[in-house]
């Protein structure tokens, strides 16, 4: 195979993950990421900033007796998989003693 091809073939992968990805971002479902709690904004509300990929959010606690460590990494619900849309603390990926709470379950 030459290069000529090679490169065909990667323009053909590229373009097929644009369009899988903008098919899944237009579904509408919930999502559900793994991200790392950066520091607690507002303990009062339970707003907590995370940080997915390269990005930084807040999400919010579905407990108000449930604290999360700097550094934990957490699961985020994403209603309709919109990223604009306020976002839930579903849970801690491990089990952490008193934080740790699993809607999954």
């Amino acid at each position: 195979m030459n290069s000529n091809n090679n490169n065909l073939i990667d323009d053909i992968l590229k373009a097929i993950d644009i369009m899988a990805t903008k098919k899944i971002a237009s579904t509408g479902y919930d999502r559900t990421i793994q991200a790392t709690v950066v520091n607690c904004e507002d303990p009062t509300i339970g707003k907590y900033k995370v940080k997915y990929q390269d990005g930084y959010w807040y999400a919010y606690s579905t407990s108000g007796d449930i604290s999360y460590s700097n550094g934990t990494s957490v699961y985020i619900l994403i209603p309709c998989g919109d990223m604009k849309k306020e976002k839930t603390i579903l849970g801690a990926v491990q089990k952490l003693g008193t934080n740790y709470i699993n809607l999954l379950e």
